[in-house]
């Protein structure tokens, strides 16, 4: 179960953590409710509430995401460059 927690401290909601990573607050909730995202506290009104190093294990999730997109459009841009290639002669 996720602790609930009343005070201010160090948590941060989706819009804080949107800003962070770069991206909107709804992204960070979807993020949440697949199950992307985890975060460490949920305040008396319910909301989800991050620690940086929460952040921090979005934002190194984030760049492996990206490296894997990178690595397939590589991947896919040398199979292309291979068919001109073959195309061309």
């Amino acid at each position: 179960m996720i602790p609930t927690t009343d005070g201010p401290g160090e948590l941060m909601g989706p819009v804080e953590v949107g800003q962070i990573l770069g991206v909107k607050p709804q992204v960070v909730v979807n993020w949440i409710r697949e199950g992307r995202a985890h975060p460490s506290a949920v305040d008396s009104l319910g909301r989800n509430r991050f620690t940086a190093e929460d952040v921090s294990r979005l934002r190194a999730g984030l760049g492996q995401r990206r490296n894997r997109s990178l690595g397939a459009g590589s991947v896919q841009g040398e199979s292309e460059e291979g068919g001109d290639a073959g195309q061309g002669g």
